[in-house]
């Protein structure tokens, strides 16, 4: 893995020329002390999706002493058997790094995401970058890009398991690669060498579901009375000025 210290960060990020006509949102930090609704919007519907198995309510997303708690827990109200949390930031983002201090949940069938997703929702081809991890197996991280809606994945074997304690994780994108990294570590990087790259401004989201069966083999299936939580300590987005 190769790493890179706070100095080397800071530098890295200062040499990006400033453009005061960038279009997205500037730098920010949210520590989840409390939860700001005047910068995150918190889903609560019924979801119909056809990897999903899980509805969003409000309730399963708070703040307590160990940071923001996501929540999943069966439930019968709703149009799937499982009720989950999923937030996602006001503001669109763009090039810039991105990381969060987290800890994901374990179990079969279970998906902890961070990740910047622009699409049909939004009335904009679908672009994504994900952070994600499968409950069955947190000793593994998964890495994807989706560019008009096509996706490329990567899993990478983390040396530890990432359910145990809040680790920071994180990625650079640029125009033309984005790089994943682990506390500061370097971990995998998709360049245009490789395939396309993530272009559109997107969200930034945080969540926590339970995955349809059509989807079995690459998480596993919840148990009917999975209960989880996931912990999120803290995000931030550094903007990559001048690269838009």
């Amino acid at each position: 893995m190769v790493c890179m210290g706070a100095a080397a960060l800071a530098v890295g990020l200062s040499s990006m020329s400033a453009d005061t006509t960038q279009p997205y949102s500037s730098n920010f930090i949210d520590d989840f002390k409390t939860l700001d609704l005047t910068n995150w919007s918190v889903a609560e519907y019924d979801f119909s999706h056809p990897h999903f198995d899980t509805d969003w309510r409000k309730s399963n997303v708070s703040v307590d002493a160990a940071g923001l708690k996501l929540q999943l827990f069966p439930h019968s109200a709703g149009l799937n058997p499982f009720v989950g949390a999923s937030l996602r930031r006001h503001e669109k983002t763009h090039f810039g790094r991105y990381s969060a201090i987290l800890r994901p949940a374990k179990g079969d069938g279970l998906v902890t995401g961070f990740f910047v997703y622009s699409g049909p929702a939004y009335q904009t081809r679908h672009d994504e970058i994900d952070i994600e991890f499968l409950g069955r197996d947190t000793t593994l991280i998964h890495l994807a890009t989706f560019v008009d809606g096509e996706l490329e994945n990567h899993f990478v074997d983390l040396g530890f398991d990432a359910a145990v304690t809040e680790r920071e994780y994180g990625f650079d994108w640029y125009p033309d690669k984005i790089i994943w990294w682990v506390d500061g570590c370097e971990i995998y990087r998709w360049s245009q060498k490789d395939g396309p790259v993530p272009s559109v401004p997107g969200y930034v989201f945080a969540n926590l579901w339970a995955v349809d069966p059509a989807l079995d083999s690459w998480a596993g299936r919840p148990a009917r009375e999975t209960l989880a939580q996931s912990y999120v300590n803290s995000v931030r987005f550094t903007p990559f000025l001048g690269l838009e």
